[in-house]
């Protein structure tokens, strides 16, 4: 079976001009991703082509504005567009006394500065924020090997590691 040759030409225009890949880099933070977006998911039945895109950015708008663009080019085309399990932003913040603090507790308990980076992926810190603005937010955890494949697993050494120096930094916040 082949697709009619006008639906041919609207999947191959989406597959075409569809965003893909990193979208804009951070203005303040060298080297950091702001906004990307995937396709991760592609299908063609008998009655429907189906993509699905993963958009990602620290900043709320330029996701939002990303979305929008791929909704538009769904819409033109004659599809449906629907939003599903989108994170929000977490915006990085240049003052953050509770990263300070966890530097300081890091360094003296290994005797070296951590390793201290932003991020542009979904996070639930970005949910948090949704609900507590004005709470300071950190991810930080044990080192994942193959992340989002099914390759996926924790180093277990680290664990033990992440599990004291939590132990530490919170009795040096009470």
């Amino acid at each position: 079976k082949v697709l009619h040759p006008t639906s041919r030409e609207k999947v191959l225009f989406y597959l075409m001009e569809v965003p893909f890949g990193i979208q804009k880099m951070s203005a303040n933070i060298e080297g950091l991703v702001e906004t990307s977006t995937n396709i991760g998911i592609v299908s063609l039945s008998e009655d429907e082509f189906f993509a699905s895109s993963g958009v990602r950015s620290s900043v709320e708008a330029a996701r939002n504005a990303l979305s929008d663009k791929i909704q538009y080019l769904t819409e033109f085309l004659g599809g449906e567009y629907e939003i599903q399990g989108a994170y929000p932003a977490w915006e990085y913040r240049k003052e953050s006394p509770l990263r300070d603090k966890m530097v300081e507790v890091y360094e003296t308990m290994y005797g070296q500065k951590p390793e201290v980076v932003a991020i542009h992926a979904g996070l639930e810190c970005g949910l948090l924020k949704g609900i507590l603005p004005n709470t300071q937010m950190i991810s930080f955890g044990p080192t994942i090997v193959s992340p989002h494949t099914p390759m996926e697993r924790v180093h277990l050494p680290s664990v033990e590691n992440v599990y004291v120096y939590l132990k530490a930094l919170l009795a040096k916040l009470q």
